[in-house]
C-alpha cells in the first residue's frame, strides 16, 4: 500500500497508475494481477422431486411412519425449510425448526 504525499490518503489504481481523490498521481507505473481460482459449480435441479426414499418421521393426519422431504435452502441467517409428504395419504406440510 503507498500513500499519497500530499494529503496521507490512500493511493488507489487507475489505468496503470497510482492516483489519489486530492488530484496527485504517481509517475511509476504499475500493473495489478490477481489469480481467481476456477471452482466447479454444481447445478441444483429447480424441478426437484421428493425421490424415492422415506425417513422415519410420523404423519400428522393418518399417523403413518414414512414420508418424502424435500429441503429448500434460503439466506444463510434462515433456516432451511423442509417439506414433507405422507407416503400413505400424500398429505404435505412443511418445518423450519
Amino acid at each position: 500500500m503507498k500513500f499519497c504525499p500530499k494529503c496521507s490518503s490512500l493511493l488507489l489504481p487507475d489505468f496503470g497508475k497510482l492516483r489519489c481523490a486530492c488530484g496527485f498521481s504517481s509517475a511509476e507505473k504499475i500493473e495489478l494481477k490477481e489469480s481467481i481460482p476456477h471452482k466447479e459449480i454444481e447445478v441444483i435441479d429447480e424441478n426437484f422431486s421428493y425421490g424415492e426414499s422415506t425417513i422415519p418421521v410420523v404423519c400428522w393426519n393418518c399417523g403413518h411412519t414414512g414420508v418424502y422431504v424435500k429441503v429448500n435452502f434460503h439466506r444463510s441467517d434462515e433456516a432451511p425449510l423442509r417439506i414433507y409428504k405422507c407416503e400413505k395419504c400424500r398429505k404435505v406440510w412443511r418445518s423450519s425448526k
